[in-house]
């Protein structure tokens, strides 16, 4: 007897490779998109753990707010400045960040870009550098920054940060000081045109803190009137799905929350008209001020 051999057809191959190739096509993008909803997961749980870090320095410095860094004068050049990141690191509230590690460090998101952001002093135009990431412990040079360690202060290791902070850092210049203005400031600063220093600031400042943006995706600090999506020297890193662009955003109570590129909270000073940036700012929405009251109310409707 003869047994009849089955095999597939040549067309029945290519309807079964269609069928495959179809699956691929409609699995892949859903494939890319969770592994972008992870990255921005890890990204919030990095931010949240900073978020820890900034109460407990709190909790054990009688409420003051951890320095974006601390400095002398007023220019900042060739003064080793430490930085957030280094300090919470050294007193062991953030845990397993390693020297000039860009990934796996609870001091950067997954997705940040391995870009020098503040080379050439600012951000300038470039998409990319808001979300490359900064060296700290560092010294002004004048054009940039240079990564320095400072032993004297036990800062021996070079830790490579991708987040932001809400600081008033007016390095470069005499700036008069507006005490508790923002989350954290550059303590030491000044002193200013009436002879004032900067000092911590206190969580007690803080009047809704759950609304106040203490830290974000981006780079160094400051210049909260360029926050938005695309502004010239933006320090806002917006990596993850949302709109246009989002940035994860840890506030002064510790939540975590994402924030449109196109809704970031800016300061009085840049583009956005002054009548808008007391509307964004002052009736419960996401915030750089301390105090939104008190800052804006000279722009009230």
């Amino acid at each position: 007897m003869h047994r009849r051999t089955h095999a597939f057809t040549l067309i029945e191959l290519l309807v079964v490779i269609a069928i495959i190739a179809l699956l691929v096509g409609i699995l892949l993008p859903a494939l890319g998109a969770a592994r972008k909803q992870a990255r921005t997961v890890v990204c919030s749980t990095a931010l949240r753990g900073a978020g820890q870090g900034f109460e407990l320095y709190a909790t054990d410095h009688r409420e003051l707010v951890v320095p974006s860094y601390t400095m002398t004068g007023t220019s900042g050049t060739g003064v080793p400045l430490d930085g957030w990141g280094p300090i919470l690191d050294r007193d062991g509230y953030l845990q397993g960040a390693g020297e000039l590690q860009l990934r796996k460090s609870p001091l950067t998101c997954p997705d940040a870009k391995d870009v020098p952001g503040l080379l050439a002093g600012q951000t300038g135009n470039d998409p990319d550098n808001p979300k490359g990431w900064m060296d700290w412990p560092c010294i002004r040079t004048g054009s940039g920054f240079a990564p320095i360690t400072i032993p004297d202060r036990g800062l021996e290791k070079i830790l490579r940060v991708a987040y932001w902070i809400n600081a008033d850092n007016p390095i470069g210049g005499v700036v008069d000081i507006t005490p508790g203005q923002y989350f954290t400031l550059s303590v030491g600063y000044g002193p200013d045109s009436r002879g004032l220093f900067m000092e911590h600031n206190r969580l007690s400042q803080f009047i809704r803190p759950s609304t106040l943006v203490a830290a974000a995706d981006g780079v160094y600090a400051g210049r909260q009137r360029n926050n938005r999506l695309g502004e010239t020297n933006s320090r806002i890193g917006y990596r993850h799905p949302g709109g246009k662009g989002s940035a994860n955003a840890v506030f002064a109570d510790g939540h975590v929350a994402l924030i449109d590129g196109t809704k970031f909270p800016t300061a009085i000073g840049g583009g956005v008209p002054n009548a808008t940036v007391y509307r964004e700012n002052a009736n419960g929405q996401p915030t750089v001020y301390a105090n939104p009251d008190r800052s804006l109310a000279p722009y009230a409707p």
